[in-house]
């Protein structure tokens, strides 16, 4: 049986894309306390990439996400800054765009409709 069919529990997958000066996580299933240590090890990685770090986190593919998840992206906020880069991210819907609405995540992670948008944006000369 396929994960994520059939009643069973979507698990929690991401992909690390090297797009020029930018890196890309794109993220898949539930980010949720079982899975949160695997993206806090991943956007650690890719903070040590590229300097200084443009990363985009890409939350189409994201099913669900709890406070743990958001605390890592909050986290990342924090890591990425102190290393002198930039972050955003793209494809937030449904819940998870709510989310970072209600927490106020949104305004210190910029949210965009695409990857190529975000790319686009953490490109750009900063602010």
């Amino acid at each position: 049986m396929e994960p994520g069919r059939h009643g069973q529990p979507d698990t929690f997958s991401m992909l690390t894309v090297l797009d020029e000066d930018v890196v890309v996580i794109r993220m898949f299933g539930d980010l949720d306390l079982g899975s949160a240590h695997s993206l806090r090890a991943c956007l650690a990685e890719a903070v040590g990439l590229r300097t200084p770090p443009r990363i985009v986190i890409d939350a189409e593919g994201l099913k669900f996400c709890d406070s743990t998840g958001l605390s890592v992206l909050m986290g990342a906020v924090t890591a990425v800054r102190a290393a002198d880069g930039r972050l955003a991210l793209s494809g937030a819907h449904g819940r998870f765009a709510r989310m970072l609405r209600i927490t106020g995540l949104d305004a210190e992670l910029p949210i965009h409709d695409s990857v190529i948008a975000a790319a686009a944006y953490l490109s750009a000369p900063g602010d």
